[in-house]
Order: structure tokens, then sequence, then C-alpha cells
């Protein structure tokens, strides 16, 4: 520091002053502006006052010094040859700049950030992008960023050549034999690490951006597995179950024993994922309508009446193992029926087995009448909102019903027209 500006650290308020300057001149990007002098002490005022060569009581009445005024100041003191930026900036011992520029340099800092990750890693430049373009669910790693960008580039990396070495399609792999043939850490993408949460992220982005628009990032277990499940990564392959009776199955050429056996006995079979990814084919055994239905206490009672009626139960939200099992039936050409609860939660369900599967499934028992027929008394009232999602037009005029009554419709209240239907349809 120059020695003469010394003076400044010693006279009261001189400090205070400067700071303020500093910031004012980083707010408006040039020397001008006033700043108060509230907060100023009067030995402080009057410290001041003597330098700018005015009365503290001067001062006080005009509560206030004008930049311009005090760098025009200084051409009378020992400082003539000091701007006041000059000044501010040898007294505080910091290069200022304004907040214009301090962003451009960020901006700046940001493009040579990507454009330097996208030379290595170019087959991620859209999830890249899509971190660029700051859009909320990405705050998160712009936090990462800011604490450290050598850091997360690494990360970024890691995860991005993780993302080329996912299963083939049609391929699983468990999360943790992944993680550790991509990395040598089996734990490096667990849910709660930093590269399992960007791989998540990345996961997600590339699902968007090839038109699943109206995914969400998971907030729940069964968002996590079934996300992971689209690029066959499997958290738990034996608790990732779909429950059945009435199919059957092949490995190659070769009928699956246990699936025969389970329709010979007429039993019911729950499904992990770890015997799903062992069989090729799947088919009804009778026929080629299945019947699916999203409760479990509704399927049992289906299942008790026609035993030998393809069934299957989802058990609410599709877990990896159910829609595994659904595509395989889909590639056997297959017809599926599919009920479920006459709820937002329901409707949900099955507005995204519908834009999955398209004209291979028939929405059963899931339309005005079925809802006048199994209305409730619970009140949907503070979950309606959530049908707002729901955008597909064959959906429109049940919604519009259940806006006006705002009660749920439950299968138990058709459970026997649902057995019924399935007795008139098998062959």
């Amino acid at each position: 520091m120059n020695k003469k500006v010394q003076v400044f650290k010693k006279e009261p308020g001189f400090l205070k002053l400067f700071y303020m300057f500093k910031e004012k001149y980083r707010s408006i990007g040039r020397i001008g502006g006033t700043v108060s002098l509230k907060t100023f002490s009067e030995a402080e005022i009057e410290s001041l006052a003597g330098f700018l060569g005015v009365s503290k009581d001067q001062l006080q009445r005009k509560r206030s010094i004008a930049l311009v005024d005090f760098e025009k100041e200084l051409a009378n003191t020992g400082f003539s040859d000091f701007s006041l930026l000059q000044l501010i900036q040898e007294v505080l011992q910091e290069t200022i700049f304004t907040k214009k520029e301090e962003l451009a340099h960020e901006q700046k800092e940001e493009e040579l950030f990507f454009d330097f990750l996208k030379q290595d890693i170019p087959f991620s430049s859209p999830w890249l992008d899509w971190i660029r373009s700051k859009a909320p669910d990405t705050r998160w790693i712009w936090s990462l960023y800011n604490q450290n960008k050598k850091k997360l580039r690494e990360q970024l990396v890691t995860v991005s050549k993780a993302f080329e070495e996912l299963p083939q399609q049609g391929d699983f792999e468990r999360l943790p034999f992944f993680s550790q043939r991509v990395t040598g850490n089996p734990h490096s993408f667990d849910n709660n690490e930093v590269e399992g949460k960007l791989l998540l992220h990345c996961m997600y982005v590339n699902q968007v951006l090839h038109g699943n628009k109206d995914l969400v990032m998971p907030t729940n277990v069964e968002e996590l597995n079934d996300l992971y499940g689209e690029y066959g990564l499997l958290r738990d392959d034996l608790w990732n179950f779909v429950t059945c009776q009435g199919l059957l199955a092949s490995i190659g050429d070769i009928l699956h024993p246990a699936w025969q056996a389970a329709v010979n006995t007429q039993m019911v079979m729950n499904l992990p994922m770890k015997e799903l990814t062992k069989v090729e084919r799947v088919w009804p055994a009778k026929g080629l309508k299945v019947w699916i239905v999203e409760n479990s206490s509704v399927c049992s009672t289906i299942m008790d009446a026609v035993p030998d009626a393809p069934v299957i139960c989802t058990h609410g939200q599709l877990r990896v193992a159910g829609w595994v099992l659904l595509d395989k039936l889909v590639e056997s050409d297959c017809t599926l029926y599919y009920s479920g609860d006459l709820d937002p939660e329901g409707i949900i369900i099955a507005d995204r087995l519908k834009k999955r599967y398209k004209d291979r499934i028939v929405l059963w028992n899931m339309d005005i009448n079925a809802y006048k027929a199994s209305v409730s008394n619970e009140d949907i009232s503070n979950r309606i909102s959530k049908l707002e999602s729901v955008s597909s037009s064959e959906w429109q005029e049940l919604i519009c019903l259940m806006n006006e009554v705002k009660m749920a419709g439950y299968q138990e209240a058709i459970t026997s027209s649902l057995i019924s239907e399935i007795k008139q349809n098998i062959h």
C-alpha cells in the first residue's frame, strides 16, 4: 500500500466511506451518485468535513457525499495524482469491478467451462446445454459449480462417460456392479452421492429431450427405480416384482417349466426382476388378452373368481418389473386391458400406460359410467389439481365430472363387473 494513503485507515470514517464508494461504483458502473451519512458518528463527519473543506454542520445538513465532489476535492489535496477509483482500490487493496463487468467475466468463465467440457465429452452436449441454460432443476448443480469448478468438471466427465456405458437396450445390470465396472467403486452412483445425483439428472434430461415431456425428477423410490429401469439399471431385483397368473414364458425356444407348472396348478406368482430378465418371451396361456389391475385386494378377488385368466397386479405405481412384463406381452402381440382406481393418482398411472402402449392397451372400466358406479365418499379436492398434467383428450369428459363431484372412485365397487367381463372374454 502507498504510504500516504494509510492516513485514510487512521482517520475516523474514511474506511467506511470508501467501502460505500466501492459499492456505489460497482452498482452504477461509474464514479457518480451519492452515499448517505446516516450511519456516521459526529467524529467521523467532522473528519470527512475537514478533508472536503466544509464545516461539520454543512455536511450534517447535506447528509450525503457525492462521489464526483469527493473526486474533485482530491485535486486540492496531496492525492491529486489519484483518481477516486484508484484511491479506493489503493486504500482497500483490491481491484474493483462493476457488477456489469463481474457478470461479463462470470459469463465468460461459464462459456469456457462448458466449451472445454464439450471437447472432452462431445456426446453429452445436450445435457451440458441443459445445465448451461440454468433450468430450475439445475440450481443444485450450479451451487456445486460455485463451490468447486474443477471438482464439478471431473464429476460431469465421469457421469457422462458412465452414461455411454449403460446396459444395451433390453439388458439389465445391478447398479452397484455397474458402478464398480465404470468407476471401480460400487457406491459411486448411490443416489446420495453427487455422481449418483448427476447420473439421475442426466438420465432425466435425456428422457425429456427424447419426448417424455411430462417426466419429473424422481421424488420417491418407485419413480427412482422406474427411471433407473428405463436405462437397464436395477437397485434391487428381488423386491422389484410384479404379480401374475395365467402366463407362460420361454428361454429361447424352451418353455419355462416353472411358468408352465404355475399355469397347470393355477398358482399366482410374484415375479421379481431377477427372474423376468431370464426369460425372452411371455404370453397368455389362454388367448391374447391380458387383464391388469393396480389394486392388490381387487386383483386377488379376481384371481379367486377366474383362476385360469391371464391377470396381472401392478400394486399401484408400476415398478420396473411391471414395465418389463408388459413390454414382453406387447412384443407377443397381446392386447392389454388396464383398470385402475378413478382418483387422480389412478388416472395418471393409466394415462402413462396409454401413452406408452397406445392402441395396444384398452382402458378397461375407466370411463364416466365406471366412475358413477364406483364413486366413494372420499374427498379429493386437495388432489384434483394433479389432473392438470393429464393432457390427453380422451380423459377430459371424465376429469370434468371428477372436478364437479370431487370424490374418488374405487375398484372395489365394480369388482363384480370386472370379473363378469373377464369371464365373457376368456378364449
